[in-house]
């Protein structure tokens, strides 16, 4: 059997001048001296070195499907559509809804769906024009909060209204494009907008270079009709899980203001949890979309790597990154799948993808069954292994509503080398942020320039040994999901993956280990570097993208208890808390209706501290 090999490091906590002081020792003098090479290796990113490795490198995690995973199902008893049936169904559902007069509920802080625009606009009681002065007068409303949220870094009014009047006389017309057409969504700053700077979240790149054309999930999203609000503020060059950024501004949570959103798609974040918009766009190459979609109590999907086009997307990470979809609600998440997902012409890696399918949303209130037999692996000594006990028990606690009510089964699994996975994932990810920046580099804040400097005392070898490791990681899941075991010898040097016993559907794990920090004076002014933050935050994280496959993150409640900050500061209660399903590669259906049932065994959404969606539909 495996050995659980994580462990957390004692690395301090800097931020601010002495942030400053370090970046510029190491820089300077760091190579010649050793100390990055010790920083290094106090980091864990040594420690493939000495590893035999039998495998071939894997650059791009992209799967091969098999008939087998073509064919493959959610439960029996729940239907399966096609992502353009899905939509057509939804549609009806809201026309019959606009038909009917029916009107969202009276409550001053629900999280609206597409669903709730597009029936008050098909009913006429509200247009697109009317909706989107709202929206800009949120959007103000939301800086003017103290601390202001920061969700929305750039934006146009003339844009907005234009798009607006658009869709209206779409609606009179008696033509919406679909459920989306109205709806205001934000895309993070790592993404091409036609007419905005691409700046990753820098004051320099792109400057005054906006993009020529949308990327291609934003044109998908506007030719369904969706109103591209702008940029949302993310982690400098994504390369964070704080989404503190001197550079440009800081997002806030809204449940917690004083605290971090997670990143690096932390704008996104806040701006769905705070109610400007019920959809965002993120990208996700370590956490990026499931961290602050956690933190911020909303709905993040990582999907199959190549199952979503990169292109029109900043390439900081390519063989790890993907965009992907923040929502208020599952409905809506799986809507956006819907539009993005698929075969992109111009975009070799989507090629090869089955398609795309989805669970039919019915929404389900007191059914029960909608899991049955549905097998979730559980390593227990992982899932347990959090900062504050909470977050484990909040999730075993849905964890239990899922089998009991729903017929879920846990599976007992053993995960090995987590620890080398996770460093792989890290040398990967920072080596190619580095090959595409390392001339710009001394423009970045302190934080972003000590962690590239870090990586640039690596060796060459260190990235290849990254993807070798990468290959052996993928073969762990194949044979932890069932598939074909591609290496017998691989099978037996590891037997806690073979037998009937551990093949499962998905895996599961609280989303973070741990609960988001406080923003501080110095990480506003420099950037902090606290790799012990970093690594609780991204321990369930890296093996989706190191491995490619799918990830979803759903609500599974709130902190009732006060913590004890590792600064010495007291955590408030009522932080959200995510918990995590994995699937094997393209079975995002799978998780989308996981995810979709653990909404409904939710009993309530609290209310963000931060609120400005008071829509008036």
């Amino acid at each position: 059997m495996s050995s659980y090999n994580l462990k957390d490091p004692e690395a301090p906590i800097v931020s601010g001048l002495l942030l400053a002081f370090l970046c510029n020792v190491v820089e300077s003098v760091g190579e010649s001296t050793g100390l990055t090479s010790h920083l290094c290796k106090d980091a864990g990113l040594h420690c493939l070195r000495n590893i035999d490795y039998a495998e071939a490198p894997t650059a791009m995690p992209i799967w091969k499907p098999t008939q087998d995973m073509v064919n493959a199902a959610v439960p029996d008893n729940v239907d399966t559509l096609a992502a353009r049936d899905l939509l057509v169904s939804l549609q009806r559902q809201a026309d019959a809804e606009a038909a009917q007069g029916v009107q969202p509920l009276d409550a001053e802080h629900r999280f609206l769906r597409c669903r709730d625009f597009y029936v008050a606009y098909k009913s006429g009681r509200k247009t697109p024009s009317e909706v989107a002065e709202q929206l800009l007068d949120m959007i103000k409303a939301s800086e003017e909060v103290s601390p202001p949220l920061g969700a929305i870094w750039n934006w146009s009014k003339d844009s907005i209204l234009k798009q607006a009047q658009a869709s209206t006389e779409r609606y009179r017309g008696g033509k919406p494009l679909s459920i989306v057409d109205g709806v205001p969504i934000v895309i993070k700053d790592e993404v091409d907008v036609e007419g905005y700077e691409t700046a990753v979240g820098t004051n320099f790149i792109n400057k005054d270079n906006p993009a020529k054309e949308d990327a291609h999930l934003v044109a998908l999203l506007r030719a369904h009709g969706a109103i591209i609000i702008g940029k949302s503020t993310m982690h400098e060059i994504g390369l964070g899980i704080t989404s503190f950024n001197p550079s440009t501004t800081t997002p806030r949570n809204p449940y917690q203001p004083l605290h971090s959103t997670g990143g690096s798609s932390g704008g996104s974040g806040a701006a769905v949890a705070s109610g400007l918009c019920p959809i965002a766009i993120g990208c996700d190459g370590g956490g990026s979309v499931r961290v602050p979609s956690s933190y911020c109590g909303i709905y993040g999907l990582k999907s199959t790597q190549g199952r979503i086009s990169s292109r029109g997307e900043y390439p900081l990470a390519p063989t790890v990154a993907i965009s992907g979809p923040m929502c208020a609600t599952m409905e809506d998440l799986a809507i956006v799948y819907a539009i993005i997902a698929g075969q992109d012409e111009k975009d070799e890696f989507t090629k090869m993808q089955p398609p795309v399918a989805l669970p039919r949303f019915i929404n389900p209130t007191n059914a029960s069954g909608q899991l049955q037999g549905l097998r979730i692996g559980i390593y227990r000594r992982w899932f347990e292994d959090v900062s504050h006990p909470e977050i484990s028990k909040v999730c075993y606690s849905m964890l239990e509503r899922l089998c009991k009510d729903h017929g879920a089964v846990l599976v007992d699994i053993e995960i090995p080398e987590l620890f080398e996975s996770s460093k792989a994932h890290n040398i990967t990810i920072v080596a190619e942020m580095l090959a595409k920046l390392n001339k710009d580099r001394r423009k970045l804040n302190h934080q972003t320039r000590l962690e590239l400097a870090l990586m640039n005392s690596m060796k060459m070898s260190d990235y290849v040994r990254a993807q070798q490791q990468k290959t052996r990681s993928i073969r762990f899941l194949e044979t932890l999901f069932g598939q074909k075991a591609t290496d017998k010898q691989h099978q037996s040097r590891y037997p806690c993956l073979g037998g009937k016993d551990g093949i499962v559907d998905v895996i599961v794990t609280p989303t973070i280990a741990n609960l988001p920090t406080k923003v501080n004076a110095g990480a506003m002014s420099h950037g902090e570097s606290n790799y012990l933050n970093t690594t609780k935050t991204m321990q369930y994280m890296s093996m989706a993208n190191f491995t490619g496959i799918p990830a979803i993150t759903a609500v599974a409640g709130y902190s009732k208890e006060e913590y004890m900050h590792m600064n010495g500061d007291k955590y408030p209660t009522g932080f959200p808390i995510g918990i995590q399903f994995m699937g094997q590669w393209w079975d995002e259906k799978r998780l989308i209706h996981i995810a979709n049932v653990c909404e409904r065994v939710l009993e309530t959404r609290q209310k963000p501290k931060i609120w400005v969606g008071d829509y008036k539909l």
